[in-house]
């Protein structure tokens, strides 16, 4: 079960089986799907067993609009692999997707805030995250919260996962969100 965030205008908390539909409009787009990283779903099954590997993990999130109750989209700190396949202490990837009728609106912005924050106060030294070179949107994101350009990769044309698209991965420390995010006076 995560726990619950409040910001201005949303309610960061666990995603319920009440949310299906709702997540189900998101994960069927494929304007959202793609560039959160897998292919739309194509059925209510496909929809549900998604929805269903995210229930109960401890630091995901459904993003819902506090004034309505609505489930807009989802964000989470995922666990990080290293080469020997141990987890990674300290580090998490950051991965979001938002119901497109919410795009240009700020709600991804303010939750990404509140989920960097909340990371680094349990202790994480280093979030990392992603996007597709065409993905202007999260361009903006992780340069607004001062994450730092690492490397990037052009998946080949035979892969199953995103086949000829350039990812850009970023990171960001502690100290460079506490830089990115402090108020200039």
């Amino acid at each position: 079960m995560a726990t619950t965030i409040q910001t201005k205008r949303l309610t960061l908390r666990t995603v319920t089986e009440a949310d299906l539909a709702a997540f189900t409009l998101m994960a069927n787009n494929p304007q959202v799907a793609l560039p959160a990283g897998f292919h739309p779903v194509k059925s209510a099954f496909e929809a549900d067993f998604l929805m269903r590997q995210m229930l109960h993990q401890r630091w995901l999130w459904g993003i819902v609009q506090t004034e309505t109750d609505l489930l807009i989209g989802t964000i989470g700190l995922y666990g990080r692999t290293g080469k020997a396949g141990l987890a990674v202490h300290g580090e998490r990837d950051i991965g979001y997707m938002l119901n497109e009728d919410f795009w240009g609106q700020g709600y991804m912005s303010e939750a990404v805030q509140a989920v960097l924050a909340f990371g680094f106060s349990k202790g994480l030294r280093v979030i990392h995250g992603s996007y597709f070179k065409d993905n202007e949107r999260s361009a903006r994101i992780f340069i607004k919260n001062g994450f730092q350009f690492d490397h990037q990769i052009m998946h080949a044309q035979s892969d199953f996962f995103a086949p000829g698209k350039t990812e850009l991965f970023y990171q960001l420390t502690q100290a460079d969100f506490m830089i990115a995010t402090t108020p200039i006076d």
